[in-house]
């Protein structure tokens, strides 16, 4: 299946392609860090993992996000 926007379990953050490239050749650390702060929040979210898509970063997570959970993950 095809879709043309992200689903409700991805998030895609836009950054600079300097940035970009940064946190996918980092993505282990950067999934690490993002799920300890969910964790600190007492969130069930968790990332699954990171890559680049586009000019932005896309996020694949395991549940739908609450705003609360998008500002730790910013």
């Amino acid at each position: 299946m095809m879709t043309h926007k992200p689903t409700k379990w991805q998030v895609l953050i836009p950054l600079d392609s300097s940035t970009t490239e940064i946190i996918v050749a980092n993505t282990a650390p950067t999934v690490e860090f993002c799920n300890k702060g969910l964790v600190e929040a007492c969130s069930k979210l968790r990332i699954e993992f990171v890559c680049k898509t586009w000019d932005s970063v896309s996020i694949s997570i395991n549940s739908v996000t609450l705003a609360a959970e998008l500002e730790v993950i910013k």
